[in-house]
């Protein structure tokens, strides 16, 4: 029960710490282009998580090594790039709610490559939580027009979906700060270099370039890593399938922060947000 409890917490603070990490985004657009966002958010992670790796660097064997560049990669680099790429075109609600295909795509990927097992009610409520989805972007009154652009969001939550099946798999007794610290590890570096071979510095002489990088710097330490820390700790504790839900909190998160910035948020999308709630509910009736 106890694990229970904090299993539950640990979900809705990550959910609410990644649905606002749209917003983040969008508010670093302003100065910084899409691949700078995604740099100095992969860079600067890098730099917080090193310390808590260096005690560690010797313990880890080579075959966790590249686990950890997966990680780094699938369940960090990529989706970082792809999401601020993506909010260049589409509003920070619309992102968080494509972000709600990651549950399904776990599933796929689970059932496909990785052993999963599953249950009858646990299908029914993922399909439930997608036709949420579909119900938030494409219903009339709803989102106007979908973009290409919302496609690199799925690739996106390809990714995460990928990344959770990895962490499960492989690397089920790793401390989760040494799984963040290490998938760091083979990105920050690369990603620190090339974001100052680009006009970085010079951008930060620009009107609102401190609010900028401040957004970029709190969705760095606390939306990445802080939250990827938690969050490789929930798959350890809850399963990957289970902590694939806090993509449905999310969406709930990005609309709140959507609406208040001043973005169209119609009664379809409340209604999508109820739907995928309930998807919730009938798959964690039996996570185990």
């Amino acid at each position: 029960m106890q694990n229970t409890v904090r299993n539950w917490l640990l979900l809705v603070l990550i959910g609410t710490i990644w649905g606002s990490s749209f917003i983040l985004m969008k508010k670093g657009l302003i100065v910084f282009s899409a691949t700078q966002i995604a740099a100095l958010r992969m860079g600067l992670a890098w730099l917080v998580t090193l310390p808590f790796l260096l005690p560690r660097f010797g313990q880890i064997s080579k075959k966790e090594w590249l686990v950890l560049l997966s990680v780094g990669l699938f369940g960090n680099g990529l989706p970082a790039f792809l999401f601020a790429t993506a909010q260049t075109k589409i509003d920070s609600s619309l992102a968080g709610m494509l972000n709600s295909l990651v549950p399904i795509l776990t599933m796929i990927f689970g059932l496909a490559l990785f052993g999963l097992r599953t249950w009858f009610l646990q299908v029914v409520g993922l399909f439930i939580g997608f036709l949420g989805a579909i119900l938030l972007i494409v219903m009339p009154g709803g989102i106007d027009g979908f973009k290409p652009e919302a496609l690199l969001v799925v690739v996106a939550s390809m990714c995460y979906a990928f990344n959770l099946n990895m962490v499960r798999k492989f690397l089920p007794t790793m401390p989760s700060m040494v799984i963040t610290a290490g998938s760091f590890l083979w990105i920050g570096p690369a990603c620190i270099i090339y974001l100052f071979s680009t006009d970085f510095v010079a951008r930060l002489d620009y009107d609102h370039a401190l609010r900028s990088f401040g957004a970029i710097a709190i969705l760095a330490v606390v939306g990445t890593t802080i939250a990827v820390l938690m969050f490789n700790k929930l798959i350890q504790s809850g399963g990957a399938l289970f902590a694939s839900m806090v993509t449905y909190i999310v969406p709930v998160v990005a609309i709140v922060w959507g609406v208040l910035d001043g973005e169209k948020v119609s009664v379809w999308s409340i209604s999508g947000v109820f739907v995928i709630l309930a998807g919730v509910y009938l798959v964690n009736k039996r996570v185990q």
